[in-house]
């Protein structure tokens, strides 16, 4: 990404993320997900916990790449969407 498009990015993320949680059932699938989370952690022991976490590491690694490709794809989309169309 270029500096303005980090900086959209971030901006995005830290102010205007959270806004559109409610559109997406965001809130319900996280509280599903880490009620599932705790069951599975209070069954593991010491070295299957380790596993865990570092499995849980690299899904929020890829879960942020996803949002970064689709935040590029939209980006994308929006420069497309400003271009003449028109035949000259």
């Amino acid at each position: 990404m270029n500096e303005l498009m980090q900086a959209l990015y971030t901006y995005l993320i830290d102010y205007q993320l959270e806004d559109y949680y409610g559109q997406t059932e965001y809130d319900a699938r996280r509280e599903k997900r880490d009620q599932i989370g705790r069951q599975l952690w209070e069954q593991l022991g010491p070295e299957q916990r380790e596993l865990l976490e570092a499995l849980q590491r690299a899904y929020d690694c890829t879960q942020l790449s996803e949002l970064e490709a689709m935040f590029l794809a939209s980006f994308d989309q929006c420069k497309a969407l400003a271009l003449t169309h028109a035949v000259p």
